[in-house]
């Protein structure tokens, strides 16, 4: 366990920093005046810009040393936890990153929620009545709703259950009652995913030996089903949730502008189309840390559930 554990620190760490120097390099290289871009978010688009201005924007951002130089310092920093200020209106970016991501931290965990009510018993009852019109039922609404984009389900729901029912609110972030659409249509688009998986994974499961050996030692089809297959089929999708919530913490962008949810995908946008480094980079190394710990967490709960594994380890 102590290597597995030293094994995924060294791992995290060239993730991390890869992650980093990655985005570094890639903001440099992209087209246009980040200069201009940064002063026209700050400014206004109407402001006309002299030379003194641009000069000091320039030295702020650290643009007038090279990359190699800046990314030490912007690193040097982190490891002090100083994500440094906005460039745009100098607010510290660790309280951007504070509100924001607990708007998405809230929006994510009501998607995963809603995916597992939906998921679990679905995929479950699907795969232990395969081939039965019932399994037919859950493939082809699975297969519906993959083929359906996020926004425009949520779309579909506003007028639903907002214009035509007038029973929920369509835009912004207030009450219990606004977080509903916009984690009811994300957690649909996870749910048919892992419905489908948890389906198959329990077909695989059912005609494994052990489970035809717990039948042969006349184990009741309840307790085989609930003590041995679904502890199995569940490892997939515990793998496929935690990614789900590293993918919906990175922001779910379009469903996000479509209820007017400001969190961490929109921050992310304008922070992109406004150069605005120190965020990017925040941003970054912040998706960076919770994928490493999203399959981290991953990996224990792999470890725990699957005998497979810990047999393997051993």
């Amino acid at each position: 366990m102590i290597s597995f554990l030293l094994n995924r620190a060294i791992g995290a760490v060239i993730v991390i920093l890869g992650a980093s120097f990655l985005t570094f390099l890639l903001i440099d290289l992209a087209p246009g005046d980040a200069l201009l871009a940064i002063a026209k978010a700050r400014f206004g688009l109407s402001v006309s810009l002299d030379q003194s201005t641009i000069d000091a924007i320039r030295a702020e951002a650290g643009l007038d040393q090279p990359l190699l130089i800046r990314f030490g310092t912007w690193l040097a920093d982190v490891v002090r936890l100083d994500l440094g200020n906005s460039l745009v209106d100098g607010r510290p970016v660790i309280d951007l990153l504070a509100e924001r991501f607990q708007r998405t931290l809230e929006l994510a965990l009501a998607s995963i929620g809603v995916a597992a009510l939906l998921s679990i018993p679905l995929g479950l009852m699907a795969g232990l009545f395969h081939g039965t019109w019932f399994d037919s039922l859950c493939v082809s609404l699975a297969t519906l709703g993959s083929a359906m984009p996020n926004y425009w389900l949520g779309i579909l729901f506003i007028l639903f259950f907002s214009v035509w029912l007038g029973v929920l609110p369509a835009f912004g972030r207030g009450d219990l009652d606004h977080l509903v659409l916009p984690a009811l249509t994300l957690g649909t688009g996870v749910a048919v995913t892992t419905a489908r998986l948890l389906r198959s994974a329990t077909i695989e499961t059912m005609a494994a030996s052990h489970i035809s050996a717990a039948r042969g030692r006349g184990l009741s089809e309840t307790r085989i089903v609930g003590r041995h297959a679904m502890r199995s089929a569940l490892v997939p999708v515990v793998t496929v949730f935690a990614l789900e919530i590293a993918f919906l913490l990175e922001g779910a962008v379009a469903v996000e502008y479509v209820f007017g949810w400001n969190g961490l995908g929109l921050l992310f946008v304008e922070a992109v189309d406004a150069r605005d480094y120190p965020v990017i980079q925040a941003i970054v190394i912040l998706f960076a840390v919770l994928f490493v710990a999203i399959n981290l967490v991953v990996d224990l709960l792999t470890f725990w559930l699957d005998p497979r594994t810990r047999a393997g380890a051993a």
